[in-house]
Order: C-alpha cells, then sequence, then structure tokens
C-alpha cells in the first residue's frame, strides 16, 4: 500500500491542515508546477483554503485546474480522525476537448438555426448577407468575413463583409484568377484553408488580405460550380489550423445563402414583375371584363368536350379489352398506365386494379425475370434506336397454368408536345402455330431424307447401268470412260447416301465432307488397280461439315483427280502413293479451305496446259472450281503432281 500513490499513473498528495504540502507522488510534477510548490511548502492560498474547510467540514471538494496543455479534476478527501487530507487528480484533458467540441457544435447549430429563420424574416438580400458574415465570424471566433459576388468578367465585388475597413464593403474588387483564394476556391469547387498565408503556393494573397494583416483563412464556394453566385470566406490575423468541422460548417452557411440568394433574387424579381403586373390589370379590367363572358361560354364548350373524352377513355378501354390478346403500355419507369382483360386477368391472374399503378418489377413472379429481362433489352433498343423489333418470349398464364409462347410487339407514345413518355405493347399467342411448325419441320426432314435416300438409289441405278453397258464393249477407252461416269456418279451417290444418314440427328443439307472422302477415296482405290498392287492412299484432313452446293462440286473434282493419278501417273507397276490433305486456312470458325491432292508419280507433261486441255477430266475440274468460287493451281517436278485447291465455303449459299 505504501507503494501504491507512488507508483500511481494519477498525481497523488497529501495536505496538512495548515495547507502544508506533505507528500506529493511522481505523477503530481504538473500540479506542483502550476502551484509553484514542493514537498514541504506551503500550497498557494485558494488550494489551501480548500483544504482546511474539507477538514472543518469534514466534506469532500472538487474542482478543476488546469497545468500546462492538460486539465485536471482534482478531489480533495478528510481523513476522519487525521488533521490532513487526500488530494487525487484525474487528467481530464480529453473529455474537456470534447465538451469544447460539443460546445462548438452546438453554437453552430444555433447560428444556423438563427440564419435559417432571419431568411424567413429578412426582406432585403443585403442585409440578410450582412448579418450573416455577422454570425459567421462570431461563431468562428474570426475577425472577418466576407461574401465575395462573382462579377461577368470573372473578378469577385466584395458584396458583405465584418470587420473590414470602412469604405471596404460594396467597392473593393478581388481578383478572380486561379492566383488569388476566391479564384482558386471557385476552380477547385472545395472548401480551401489556409493556416499561414505567407506560406501558401498555391495562390497569392490578394491586397486586401495584405492590408487587414491577414495570417489564416477558409473559403468556400456559394452555389454550384455550374451556376456559382460567389465565394464565402472568413479570415483571422491569428495563425489558425481550420479543420473539417470548420469547412463542413461553413459549407453548410453557403449553401444557406445560395438558397436564399436564389429565392431573394426570384422574390424581388417576381415583386417588380407583379408591379408591372398590377399595371397591367388596371389597364385591361374593362378587356378581362369581356374576356371572362366568354370564358364562360367556353367553359360550357369545355364540358362539352371533357364528357366527348370521357366517351373516348370508356371506348377506349372498352376497344382494348375486346382486343383477343394481351396489351398494356406503362411509363418509361416501368410502371403500368393501362392495359386490357386479357393481359390483367389471363396473363398475371390479377384484376386491372391491382396491375395499374405498378411496375413490371413487382410481377416478377408471374411474368419470369427472364421476361423482365428480355423486356429491358428491347426497351432500351426501341428508346436509343427507334428500331421496334417483335421478340418472343414465354409466360406461365396464370389462367390455366400453362407455358405459352408470345411475339411481343412494342412501340413508343408520345405526350401533345411529341416527348416519348411510355412504350405500348401486344403480345400474341403463336403457342399453337410453334406447335404445328414444330409438326411442319418434322415432315421437312422426312421429305428430304427420302428425297435424299431416291437420289442415292437412283444415282446407284444408273451407276449399274453404266456396268452392265461398259461390258458390252471390249475397247479400252470405251470401257474407261464407262467407268469414269460411273465414278463420277458413285461420287454423288455417296454425298446423298451421308445426307440420308446425317438426317438422323443432324442437318439435312450438310454433310461430314471429311467421312465421305475417305469413303470415296476407298471406293476409287477398289474400281482402280495399277499392275497387282494396291496404290496406298493417304489422307491428311481436319473434321470438316459441307453443304450440298459446294460438296458435290468438291467430291467430283477429287474423283477425277485421284482417277486422273491412278490411271496415269504409275505405269508399268510402278511404285508411288497418292496423298489428299484437306485443311482450314485459319482458326476453326474460318470458312477458308485449301484441298490438295498430290501423287509422286510421273508427273504431267511440260507441254500440257492443264487449264486448255482436251481431256474431259480436267475440263470438269476446271469447271467445277470456277462453280465453288475456288482457285487451282498445278506443281509439277520430278516428284510427281500436286494440285492445290483453295476455295470458301458459303454458308448463306442455298443448298440444292
Amino acid at each position: 500500500m505504501e507503494q501504491f500513490p507512488s507508483k500511481n499513473p494519477n498525481p497523488v498528495l497529501r495536505a496538512g491542515k495548515c495547507g502544508r504540502l506533505i507528500y506529493a507522488n511522481r505523477a503530481s510534477d504538473p500540479l506542483l508546477q502550476e502551484w509553484g510548490v514542493g514537498e514541504g511548502e506551503e500550497l498557494p492560498s485558494s488550494i489551501g483554503s480548500v483544504v482546511r474547510e474539507v477538514i472543518s467540514r469534514n466534506c469532500p471538494e472538487k474542482l478543476e485546474v488546469k497545468a500546462g496543455e492538460k486539465v485536471y479534476l482534482v478531489a480533495f478527501h478528510p481523513l476522519n480522525g487525521d488533521e490532513y487530507v487526500n488530494i487525487y487528480g484525474f487528467d481530464i484533458t480529453g473529455q474537456k476537448e470534447m465538451q469544447e467540441k460539443l460546445r462548438i457544435k452546438e453554437k453552430q447549430r444555433d447560428m444556423l438555426h438563427k440564419m435559417s429563420m432571419m431568411a424567413l424574416t429578412c426582406e432585403s438580400l443585403q442585409r440578410f448577407m450582412d448579418e450573416s458574415v455577422k454570425l459567421v465570424a462570431r461563431t468562428l471566433e474570426l475577425e472577418y468575413c466576407k461574401i465575395l459576388e462573382l462579377l461577368p468578367d470573372g473578378d469577385f465585388l466584395l458584396r458583405a463583409g465584418f470587420g473590414w475597413k470602412s469604405g471596404t464593403v460594396g467597392k473593393a474588387i478581388v481578383e478572380g484568377k486561379k492566383e488569388s483564394q476566391a479564384g482558386y476556391t471557385l476552380l477547385s469547387n472545395e472548401p480551401v484553408m489556409v493556416e499561414d498565408i505567407e506560406q501558401e503556393k498555391r495562390f497569392r494573397p490578394p491586397e486586401i488580405l495584405k492590408e487587414h494583416d491577414v495570417v489564416s483563412g477558409i473559403s468556400v464556394i456559394i452555389g454550384s460550380l455550374e451556376k456559382p453566385f460567389g465565394v464565402l470566406g472568413a479570415h483571422s490575423r491569428k495563425k489558425r489550423k481550420f479543420t473539417e468541422e470548420d469547412a463542413y460548417f461553413l459549407s453548410s452557411v453557403a449553401f444557406l445563402l445560395a438558397e436564399n440568394i436564389e429565392r431573394m433574387r426570384a422574390e424581388e424579381e417576381l415583386k417588380r414583375h407583379r408591379e408591372h403586373l398590377e399595371e397591367l390589370v388596371r389597364e385591361r379590367t374593362s378587356e378581362l371584363t369581356k374576356t371572362n363572358e366568354r370564358l364562360s361560354r367556353e367553359i360550357s364548350g369545355r364540358k362539352q368536350v371533357e364528357r366527348a373524352l370521357q366517351n373516348n377513355v370508356n371506348f377506349l378501354e372498352a376497344f382494348l379489352d375486346a382486343i383477343p390478346a394481351p396489351v398494356f403500355y406503362r411509363n418509361l419507369d416501368y410502371i403500368y398506365q393501362g392495359c386490357n382483360e386479357m393481359f390483367a386477368g389471363h396473363v398475371l391472374g390479377l384484376p386491372k386494379k391491382e396491375v395499374i399503378g405498378h411496375s413490371m418489377y413487382e410481377f416478377k413472379e408471374e411474368l419470369s425475370e427472364e421476361m423482365v429481362r428480355i423486356s429491358e433489352r428491347f426497351d432500351r433498343l426501341l428508346l436509343k434506336e427507334g428500331k421496334s423489333l417483335p421478340h418472343e418470349i414465354k409466360v406461365r398464364c396464370a389462367e390455366d397454368g400453362k407455358v405459352r409462347d408470345f411475339i411481343a410487339h412494342t412501340a413508343t407514345y408520345s405526350n401533345v408536345a411529341g416527348d416519348i413518355i411510355g412504350i405500348v405493347g401486344v403480345l400474341l399467342d403463336i403457342t399453337e402455330r410453334k406447335k404445328a411448325e414444330e409438326i411442319l419441320l418434322k415432315t421437312e426432314k422426312i421429305r428430304k431424307k427420302e428425297i435424299h435416300h431416291r437420289i442415292k438409289n437412283n444415282l446407284q441405278v444408273i451407276s449399274s447401268l453404266l456396268s452392265l453397258q461398259a461390258e458390252q464393249f471390249s475397247e479400252r477407252n470405251v470401257i474407261e470412260a464407262f467407268r469414269d461416269s460411273q465414278n463420277r456418279v458413285v461420287s454423288m451417290s455417296l454425298i446423298h447416301e451421308e445426307l440420308y444418314k446425317t438426317g438422323e440427328n443432324g442437318d439435312l443439307e450438310t454433310l461430314d465432307f471429311t467421312s465421305y472422302l475417305r469413303k470415296l477415296a476407298a471406293d476409287l482405290l477398289r474400281s482402280y488397280k495399277v499392275g497387282n498392287e494396291d496404290i496406298p492412299l493417304k489422307l491428311d484432313m481436319e473434321n470438316v461439315s459441307l453443304g450440298m452446293d459446294t460438296a458435290i462440286p468438291l467430291g467430283i473434282i477429287v474423283n477425277e483427280l485421284v482417277s486422273n493419278s491412278l490411271k496415269h501417273a504409275f505405269p508399268e507397276g510402278r511404285n508411288g502413293g497418292i496423298r489428299i490433305i484437306l485443311h482450314r486456312a485459319g482458326n476453326e470458325h474460318d470458312s477458308q479451305f485449301t484441298l490438295i491432292v498430290s501423287d509422286d508419280g510421273v508427273g504431267l507433261p511440260e507441254d500440257l496446259n492443264f487449264r486448255d486441255t482436251a481431256s474431259l477430266g480436267l475440263q470438269l475440274v476446271n469447271t467445277l472450281v470456277e462453280q465453288i468460287e475456288g482457285s487451282i493451281e498445278l506443281e509439277r517436278g520430278a516428284a510427281g503432281t500436286k494440285f492445290m485447291i483453295n476455295f470458301r465455303e458459303n454458308t448463306g449459299k442455298e443448298t440444292a
């Protein structure tokens, strides 16, 4: 217990009845310095009198003591039966600072309230501004306050002020460029605080501040950046560090000033107009009397128009309800302004009065979130580009609980001024039509599949007939001509066979061209033999699907080039091989392709122009390359022959 006072972080002292200090711990040094005493010395008379009173009354006492930058709450406690007092000190500096901030806040709030009340009662704008700057200066405890009005040339007029020299207010002009504090405040559009104007680098102090020995200041804009009235400033001859609370307070004052300046200007303008209007009223009293009589007649006619208008409204409602399709119209905020019974009852399952006046977003559950998103997307397109695009939506109708397909048609409607104010929509039920279209699509697929099957069968019959006819001849040239024709027919037959198979689960107008080429190559190798050895045929192909208009000519081209190699490239049992390469020119979405058919046989004669030859096969190749709008190039050499064909698959072309 003896160590407790010495190690206590708060001041602990003991004094005798005579006011002499008996003991003080280390934490008491600030109080001892403030009182100017040490242990064994007499306390100041003010403190000694408190000690004596506490002992005599045997009752504790408290008082506040400021020691340096700190404030202490000092408690005096008598000890029963003893003639001395224990003194305890508690640091309440933070509490006092908080109380001071609260006091300032309360003072500022009272000032703003007083300023608001003054704005309601003050009839003169100049008087309102004069009183306002006084209140600001007193509230912030500063020597100067001013209101600078922005002039047309960009400079400022000292319109109202407090603390400035006589004859300055109403006459002094402050430069408005960004080099001045006022100009900088206007351009930055935020509070500007200056602690020491001599150290300021952002702008130069104007002459008026130098003349009044201003050291510190704060300024805010009055009004908005787009429509400023001017700048509100407060200044001091003492160095002061302004806070965000000061800036907030001054901005609040500037807001009130701007609001009331605008209002009072409007009232002054209104007053001038009112006086002018009274003059006009006096001059036109007789005319108005006549006009009143005419208006009486017009009112009677207007009532007739109103009745007709009401009849039109009733007709419109009856007309909308008679439309056998859901109809609605809503404003640009998606609030329904009207609808018919089909939309309210059949789609939403609600009476019209529970739909009209409500937002589309309130019916997300009934309409589905997907329909709401679709409506938003097409509404934006309609309002931005003026394009009304019918679009399909699915809605679970409340009347029967079934999901039905609709085509939504929307358009904008305008007010009498021509401004677009909303969107009207009509929903056409296409559920049955969709079902019929699906049935027709299935029927069409079956029909096309049957056509491909019949074409394949017919081509196979033609191939068989050609084979039988070839057996009637013994000449080699004639037999080869029949075989070439038979192979051409087979190449087309294979395409229709592939299309027939693809039609089970895929598109009847396109086929897997890679698979088709493999089958075509296998048939050609079976058809042609060179000596007793088969010619190996190597395939290097990507997976490619082509439409009929490209696949059929390309198949015949491959048939002719491979047949030509099998017949002529390997005479007298010469060994070698044939290679077919098919790949895209770019990525997997590119429609440009390259087809290469090459062999390592004897090659074509050097004097043969393959673009102008009597060979029916090469003539057919050139013609078909032109048909698919491609290009063909020939490379000759000791290593054989290589045809390179570049073509593009036109997905927009009609297929046969």
